[in-house]
């Protein structure tokens, strides 16, 4: 019996560590992020990359609102230090995180995009919904 409240305990400060560390100042916060993610989010941040939120474009798109006739000017990533852009999340290459070019601001039809993963909400500046807990 004590064996398991010592390892529950031990599981609870594990998990408490993890979560521990707050949010610089440098990053978008409001949200519980473990610290893999915010030491992420940090060195993307200090390599110049920033996320661009998903915005409704027409009046009747909304967060949540899966009607595919509402549109949407869609997320990506940019790069304020080299200019680049990427439509998806930038690799690790080298010890640098590089796009795949495609970061555009565009708009699409098929209703509201899930919600930003908390990397993208770190390292973004404005908009969308708090990710998910978990």
């Amino acid at each position: 019996m004590k064996k398991r409240i010592i390892v529950g305990m031990l599981a609870a400060l594990f998990v408490t560590a993890a979560y521990s560390q707050e949010i610089p100042p440098e990053l978008r916060g409001g949200i519980q992020a473990d610290n893999a993610t915010i030491q992420k989010a940090l060195e993307m941040k200090r390599q110049g990359w920033t996320y661009v939120m998903p915005e409704p474009k027409s009046a009747k798109a909304a967060w949540g609102n899966r009607d595919g006739r509402t549109t949407w000017w869609v997320a990506y990533w940019t790069n304020d230090k080299t200019g680049e852009t990427s439509s998806a999340e930038p690799v690790l290459k080298d010890g640098k995180y590089v796009g795949d070019g495609k970061g555009v601001r565009v708009w699409r039809r098929g209703g509201s995009p899930p919600p930003p993963t908390k990397l993208e909400w770190l390292l973004s500046k404005s908009g969308g919904i708090k990710p998910r807990e978990g």
